[in-house]
């Protein structure tokens, strides 16, 4: 018969078998060319610990060495290009440069062997401070050549250049005079957008019917790049778009009022009766006490109701031209209705008898119907959100 393990002995391979798995993960890791989860792993495992894992150890010195030897060329390699990429080439030498910061904190770093660990370290600190600011000279350029463009007309080569710039602050900040271009820039890219009221309904409007229409949440439209103009304060020059707000038709029904009658009932319990035998005796029970029972009787409501009736249809279009080429770049639909309703009932009978609905309605009183100006106007309460939200949709296209 086999002797069972000492607990401790247990314990120990217990350690073991936990600890295979991570090395083999570090190795196979570093087997795939993923040096730097080899690095951010090996790192975190070996933090803190004071017998420190060869094989852990082994696979972070294999790890960086090799990650920055690929680093190294990478960056010559894209130096020696006729036009090399300094915001690239910037962002290898920084990455090696951080890779070996967080490495220093472990160093010197020897296994619990005794070997010590040898890490190939560049003197980076110069490449990255050179690229970075070769890297801001060279966004620098290609934001003048953006805005070069957009000086002549070009809205989108001025947004680029307002992001060009932007991206320069991260390598240099305060460069050169990149705040005054970029001020100009926001305001080359910029595109004006003029809204205006157009009558295609061969009916006239309400008073302040063009007025309430255009009374519109700006703020909620307007962004860096979009100013909407609802009172064409600028000369039809500045602008670049043109909203139209068509409308195509306004249709008023006439005043209506329909009356009906409905009779409600129901069977509500009214007092007590007594119970009769079969001789037609009031029945007695066991003390010889009368019985009695709940009465249940029907009751009846005859509802008078008058319905009032009016409304008012608003169809249209909302049109986006483009001014600069001049041609329509979008063209959606707008419908609102507004509607004026009113109920008022009497009724004769039981108040018991009426249903939830019909309580809800009694004593409502006819009231004055809308004029066709009021219900129109309310219809164009109805059609502003529409047209706030077309127009709120139009970064797509602008």
């Amino acid at each position: 018969m086999k002797r069972p393990l000492p607990p401790l002995m247990l314990l120990l391979l217990g350690m073991l078998v936990l600890a295979a798995p991570s090395c083999t993960s570090v190795q196979s890791l570093v087997e795939s060319g993923d040096y730097e989860a080899t690095i951010e792993l090996a790192q975190r495992r070996l933090t803190g610990k004071q017998k420190k894992n060869p094989k852990l150890v082994a696979a972070l010195e294999t790890a960086v060495n090799r990650a920055n030897e690929e680093d190294v060329n990478r960056a010559a390699f894209l130096r020696e290009a006729a036009d090399p990429d300094w915001v690239r080439i910037h962002g290898i030498y920084d990455n090696l440069k951080r890779r070996q910061d967080a490495l220093r904190p472990l160093l010197p770093l020897f296994d619990k062997n005794g070997r010590k660990a040898t890490f190939r370290f560049v003197h980076v600190e110069d490449l990255v401070v050179e690229s970075q600011h070769r890297a801001a000279a060279q966004l620098y350029e290609q934001a003048l050549s953006e805005l070069s463009a957009g000086r002549r007309g070009d809205k989108a080569a001025a947004r680029e250049a307002y992001h060009t710039l932007g991206r320069i602050d991260r390598y240099a900040r305060n460069y050169r005079d990149t705040e005054r271009l970029t001020r100009e820039a926001e305001a080359l890219g910029r595109v004006y957008i003029t809204v205006e009221v157009v009558n295609e309904s061969h009916t006239f409007l309400p008073a302040g019917f063009e007025d309430e229409l255009l009374r519109l949440r700006t703020a909620e439209m307007d962004d860096r790049w979009r100013i909407y103009d609802l009172g064409s304060r600028r000369s039809q020059e500045a602008y670049d778009y043109r909203a139209r707000i068509v409308i195509r038709d306004i249709r008023v029904s006439p005043e209506r009022i329909s009356e009906r009658s409905y009779l409600d009932e129901r069977k509500i319990v009214d007092g007590q009766e007594y119970v009769l035998d079969g001789n037609g005796n009031v029945a007695k029970d066991s003390l010889g006490n009368d019985i009695t029972r709940p009465r249940e009787v029907l009751v009846r409501a005859e509802v008078l109701e008058v319905l009032q009736q009016k409304s008012a249809l608003v169809t249209g279009s909302v049109e986006l031209y483009d001014l600069r080429q001049n041609r329509l770049v979008d063209a959606d639909d707008l419908t609102a209705e507004a509607v004026f309703e009113n109920y008022a009932s009497t009724y004769r009978g039981d108040p018991r008898a009426l249903s939830p609905d019909s309580r809800r309605r009694i004593g409502n009183q006819p009231q004055r119907f809308p004029t066709d100006a009021d219900l129109i106007l309310d219809a164009v309460a109805v059609l502003k959100p529409q047209l706030q939200n077309r127009l709120a949709d139009s970064h797509r296209l602008i």
